[in-house]
């Protein structure tokens, strides 16, 4: 049933302020109430079986709903019907985001940390809208069935479900990259563990004899030379072996 739905500007004679604490009003004129959408609060009235909306968007959102009747609780039950199913589109767009943003960090293919900042935000504005949505039925819960507010609930336990695991990502994601310094100082480190020893011998070497051999030919360069080549060939196989190259 397609019910009447009137797109005007918020009235003079509802506080807003009001309105924003206590999310529903009710006068003698009808009931009056505040929701959440992507963060941004939307207003709207039930006035006489009529649906007054105070904002183009949320105009745009109930305009299609096919209502049971134009009662108040019918009218009700369609508009958390309706924004749960859209909140329900949205945390699934945002749960395979998530899924394909850690698989990137795990794998090492992620850097854009600005990205990660974007995702939480979103999440976080997710759990705020159901948070307001959940705080709605709560108010509302007369005029609503206990269908509704069961699906409420669970879409509200799984927007919470995504909030606490997308605080885990920042540390995942400083966890890889930690990681990833943590194997560049090991090269570096080996790197010193091949030459310094090599060095202590060749600056051995270099006091013991009175002059270091000038042609490479002679025996005495091999003498100088074979034991600097040995030591960095075994120092090399016991880093690898280790994993450290």
């Amino acid at each position: 049933m397609r019910c009447k739905i009137i797109l005007t500007e918020f009235p003079n004679y509802i506080s807003k302020d009001k309105l924003n604490v206590y999310r529903v009003i009710f006068d003698d004129k009808g009931i009056h109430i505040r929701l959440d959408l992507e963060g941004t609060p939307q207003y709207f009235s039930i006035i006489d079986s009529n649906l007054i909306v105070y904002s183009k968007k949320l105009y745009e959102i109930l305009k299609g709903i096919d209502f049971d009747s134009c009662e108040l609780n019918k009218i009700i039950e369609g508009i958390l019907n309706e924004v749960v199913y859209l909140l329900g589109i949205n945390r699934t767009k945002l749960f395979e985001k998530f899924d394909t943003v850690l698989y990137n960090i795990t794998e090492g293919k992620f850097k854009d940390i600005k990205q990660i900042k974007d995702l939480r935000k979103a999440i976080q504005n997710l759990y705020l809208d159901y948070s307001s949505l959940y705080y709605l039925c709560k108010k509302l819960s007369k005029y609503i069935s206990q269908e509704i507010k069961d699906e409420v609930e669970f879409a509200y336990e799984r927007a919470e479900i995504l909030l606490t695991r997308s605080s885990d990502i920042y540390n995942i994601y400083l966890t890889e990259v930690q990681n990833e310094l943590n194997n560049i100082i090991k090269k570096l480190t080996s790197i010193s563990f091949i030459f310094l020893p090599i060095t202590a011998i060749a600056s051995i070497y270099a006091v013991t004899y009175a002059t270091l051999p000038s042609n490479f030919s002679s025996i005495e360069s091999l003498y100088f030379l074979l034991p600097l080549v040995f030591l960095g060939i075994i120092l090399t196989i016991y880093l690898r072996k280790i994993k450290w190259l």
